[in-house]
């Protein structure tokens, strides 16, 4: 990204050297994007992140539909940028299904399928939960889709999978791919939309236009740059990334579960292979969500930051509204599970003696805590 930060930061204009040149590199980064996702011909319109490309998708689609006539499909645990969309269109006048999940957050086909209508436009899925790991069985679920309405436009929200998972946009029916750069190691504030050519998709921003209609005015070159270079990366490093996170995973669970008593863990258990994504593999490799009884899981967090161990926690009091996370709950998880809930997602950074420490170290603040708890 530096070069395009310091000396090659000319935008896309026609008919200058520099203004090609720049050009250029945009045209190379999309097809970086497109081969990642085995896309021979398609559209790349790069955005400020993921809740921004789901946004432009959702809003795109449906820009001109009559939307007393329309209907839209997402899941009850979908991520926000989807929900409080579908949420807006809802009061807008569109008819609006929200799928519930089971108890590790999947859907059911055959609940998907009674839900698809012949004026359904437009279906929303997050592949890979942003809080319990839960992966959605696309393989499954997506010819269910077109076999009921060929027409219904699919849109999947991919940030969460990249680094472990390929989507294979020649094999899958996806009409609207949408990610994150800074889940891949990637720039913060730079994300993407893949589409097949000649979609339906309408732009709502407007300005000057170089390079997409989509994404008016001055591009983030030094961002898209960084962005195609993380995918680039991390579609070469996924093995390494299966085999690294697997032990990991596998370790930080059961030392949980075996030395901290009255947890559960929230989401689908991981497969016992794990080592390659299959149909069977129902949870991401770099995901572990426990619930601790009696304690709330913004006071873990907080003793563990001290630590310089870095969690996140579903709990009502770490976010702004208060509210019980909804993904928990969605999953059948009472207050005082979800207020109990700790995230921890490993990462290229750590290894097993990492994780060791910050077990050593949950333990006594989960025991202390729990000693002052006015929970039991």
């Amino acid at each position: 990204m530096t070069p395009f930060l310091r000396e090659a930061y000319f935008l896309p204009e026609s008919f200058t050297k520099r203004g090609t040149e720049a050009a250029e590199v945009i045209d190379q980064s999309n097809r970086v994007l497109l081969d990642a996702f085995n896309l021979e011909d398609g559209e790349v319109v790069y955005t400020s992140g993921g809740t921004a490309s789901n946004n432009i998708v959702i809003s795109g689609v449906l820009r001109d539909v009559d939307l007393r006539e329309a209907h839209i499909v997402c899941t009850v645990i979908d991520h926000p940028s989807i929900v409080n969309t579908y949420e807006y269109y809802r009061k807008k006048g569109a008819s609006v299904t929200f799928l519930k999940v089971d108890g590790n957050g999947l859907i059911d086909p055959e609940e998907l399928r009674k839900h698809i209508q012949t004026k359904t436009v437009l279906i929303s899925l997050t592949h890979t939960n942003h809080t319990i790991g839960a992966i959605q069985p696309l393989e499954q679920l997506l010819p269910i889709i077109k076999e009921q309405n060929p027409k219904t436009r699919i849109h999947i929200d991919a940030t969460m999978s990249l680094n472990a998972m390929a989507l294979d946009l020649s094999q899958l029916p996806i009409d609207f791919l949408t990610f994150s750069g800074h889940k891949i190691y990637g720039p913060k504030g730079v994300g993407a939309i893949v589409f097949r050519k000649n979609g339906p998709l309408k732009p709502i921003l407007f300005g000057t236009v170089t390079t997409s209609p989509f994404s008016p005015g001055a591009e983030n070159i030094p961002g898209i740059v960084g962005l195609s270079e993380a995918l680039r990366i991390a579609t070469a490093q996924r093995e390494a990334y299966l085999h690294k996170m697997r032990p990991l995973q596998e370790r930080t669970i059961k030392r949980i579960e075996s030395e901290i008593p009255d947890v559960v863990l929230n989401g689908p258990r991981p497969h016992p292979e794990g080592n390659l994504y299959t149909f069977s593999v129902k949870r991401a490799i770099d995901n572990i969500n426990f619930s601790f009884r009696y304690v709330e899981g913004e006071s873990i967090m907080m003793f563990l930051d001290f630590e310089d161990i870095i969690v996140a926690t579903g709990s009502a009091c770490a976010s702004s509204d208060l509210k019980v996370n909804y993904v928990l709950s969605a999953i059948g998880r009472d207050h005082e599970m979800a207020h109990g809930s700790l995230r921890i997602t490993p990462g290229w950074g750590n290894d097993e003696e990492q994780i060791d420490q910050m077990i050593d170290r949950l333990k006594p603040i989960v025991s202390r805590l729990r000693a002052q708890s006015t929970l039991r």
